[in-house]
């Protein structure tokens, strides 16, 4: 059977959610709202409040069969700050304003996807889990949120067998790199004296371009081990330097922050590894300090293409627009790395778009969004089975 979704009535919501202010640490009123709209739907949610007014949403559509294969929809109510973004509007097909695409369209389309089962008559054999995590946006998010629905699931009183977090690409993401911010720090036991004492060659600048050399070294032999089909090459980068205050004060200490990405495969711990490594023996050879720290560190996950909920997703798209879903990665590191990592269960995304998130000019297409909750509509009944209709 073909399950359908009122377009209308799925602008109309994503709308009035725009409207409410959810920023990274306030995130109240976004939970509250909605919780009202699975109310609204005839569902029961529960408010795990994980700091003063911070609280996740979840909400547990029971499934007729217990034992059977259950599936858990994810998204955060946080958004990044208002700032100068366009106000919330529908503009033809559009649907403008902060969180349109990340990611109140794709929490508002899960809602009307499993009420669009409800009231076709459908009734899964497994339970449909449908969240909403607080605390997502860094760098003022600390996955206050993602840690707890994990801590809730380690412990059993969420049971999942795999996971969708709504929003990314029309399309699977199966996996991503993991990364971490490094910071090396380089400090000449000299302290800041005048550079008329000391050679170029003890000069904290001097080890600072071997380190970068260092960096451009590893760049060209990530090159040269290949790809990941999926998420590409490791990759590292630099984007903030800070040395010195004056041309004649030897720059001492001198911090080099930046991200190191690795792929399915890799370990954090390898990766650490080598940089320590790096920087271990140009300290030796140069006789500065060269202390490495780490911080934000994210795994890298990847479900692979033949797991149920991919196959799930796969024949729902076909069933719903005709054609063949990509399976896809990418660089950007997500939830997914926590869930997959932190819970062992298989995680994806699925998402309306990923064009225009924590742009001032968001939005989200109501087309790609209504294809999408009817999409999760059917991967749903093909993942935890639909025997029973009701009507």
């Amino acid at each position: 059977m073909r399950i359908t979704i009122d377009r209308e009535a799925l602008a109309r919501d994503v709308l009035d959610y725009l409207k409410i202010k959810g920023e990274t640490g306030a995130e109240r009123d976004s939970s509250l709202f909605l919780a009202e709209l699975l109310r609204r739907e005839g569902f029961e949610p529960q408010l795990d409040v994980v700091e003063a007014d911070r609280p996740n949403v979840y909400v547990r559509v029971a499934g007729a069969e217990p034992g059977a294969p259950s599936l858990l929809f994810n998204g955060h109510t946080d958004t990044i700050p208002i700032g100068n973004s366009d106000p919330p509007a529908r503009d033809g097909d559009w649907l403008v304003g902060r969180g349109a695409e990340d990611m109140r369209g794709g929490l508002v389309a899960m809602v009307h996807a499993a009420s669009a089962l409800r009231k076709a008559g459908v009734r899964l054999r497994g339970d449909l889990w449908l969240t909403g995590v607080i605390d997502h946006e860094t760098p003022v998010g600390r996955k206050l949120g993602p840690k707890r629905l994990i801590e809730r699931i380690n412990k059993g009183d969420i049971k999942a067998d795999a996971i969708v977090i709504v929003e990314g690409p029309f399309a699977v993401w199966a996996a991503s790199l993991g990364s971490t911010i490094f910071t090396v720090t380089i400090t000449s036991g000299r302290g800041i004296i005048h550079t008329i004492k000391v050679p170029y060659t003890e000069n904290p600048a001097c080890w600072l371009g071997r380190l970068l050399v260092e960096f451009e070294r590893l760049e060209r032999g990530f090159a040269a081990e290949g790809v990941h089909p999926l998420c590409g090459a490791e990759r590292v980068n630099v984007g903030h330097i800070v040395a010195g205050d004056w041309p004649n004060r030897l720059p001492t200490p001198i911090t080099v922050t930046g991200m190191w990405r690795w792929r399915p495969g890799t370990t954090f711990q390898q990766v650490r590894a080598k940089l320590e490594a790096i920087c271990a023996g140009l300290a030796a050879e140069s006789g500065l300090s060269f202390r490495v720290e780490f911080k934000g560190m994210r795994e890298p996950f990847e479900t692979p293409a033949d797991h149920p909920v991919i196959t799930a997703f796969r024949g729902a798209v076909e069933e719903v627009t005709g054609a063949t879903a990509d399976v896809i990665g990418m660089g950007l590191v997500g939830d997914a790395n926590l869930f997959a990592n932190e819970t062992g269960v298989p995680t994806i995304y699925w998402g309306p778009a990923h064009a225009t998130a924590h742009s001032d000019h968001e939005r989200v297409s109501l087309t790609q969004l209504a294809l999408s909750a009817e999409i999760y509509a059917h991967a749903a009944m093909r993942f935890c089975g639909a025997a029973i209709e009701l009507r």
